[in-house]
C-alpha cells in the first residue's frame, strides 16, 4: 500500500483504515524522519483500532501501554536508546511477543535484528514541505 499525502488529516484516515487490516500480534516498525508523520500515524491507527486515549509522542517515556477490552497497543520510541540491550532491560522482548497486542515501534533501527514475527514496515518520506509519501511492506 502506497500513499502519497499532502494533508495531516489524510494521513490520519489512512492509518485509521489501515489499522481494521492489521491483527494482533503484530508489529509495525515507523521508519522516517523527525516530522515525517509517524505520531499522526500512529493516532490515526490507535482510533482505528477503537481505542479512545490520546496518543502521544512517547519519546520521553519510551513506551506508552494503551488498553481496551482485554487487547493492547504499545507504543514505542526508541530515538533516544543507544543500545540493543536498553530495549531488552526495559523487557522489550516480552512486549513484542504479546499476542493480545499490537505494537507500534518509531525508531525501530536499534532492535532490526531482533527476529519478529508477523512484522509490517510502513516508511515515512518527506517529498515536499506538505507532502509525505507513506510505503506499507508486508
Amino acid at each position: 500500500k502506497i500513499l502519497r499525502s499532502s494533508s495531516r488529516e489524510e494521513r490520519f484516515n489512512f492509518a485509521k483504515k489501515f489499522a481494521k487490516s492489521v491483527h494482533y500480534g503484530s508489529i509495525i516498525l515507523l521508519k522516517g524522519n523527525l516530522g515525517s508523520g509517524k505520531t499522526t500515524f500512529s493516532k490515526g491507527f490507535s482510533e482505528g483500532l477503537g481505542f479512545e486515549d490520546i496518543i502521544l509522542s512517547p519519546t520521553y517515556p519510551i513506551l506508552n501501554e494503551y488498553n481496551s477490552n482485554d487487547k493492547y497497543l504499545f507504543h514505542f520510541d526508541l530515538y533516544r536508546l543507544k543500545f540493543m540491550g536498553e530495549f531488552l532491560e526495559i523487557g522489550g522482548l516480552e512486549y513484542l511477543n504479546n499476542h493480545k497486542a499490537i505494537t507500534l515501534i518509531e525508531w525501530p533501527e536499534l532492535i532490526e535484528n531482533i527476529d519478529m514475527i508477523n512484522k509490517i514496515e510502513v516508511k515515512f518520506e518527506h517529498t515536499s514541505e506538505n507532502e509525505r509519501l507513506i510505503t506499507v511492506l508486508k
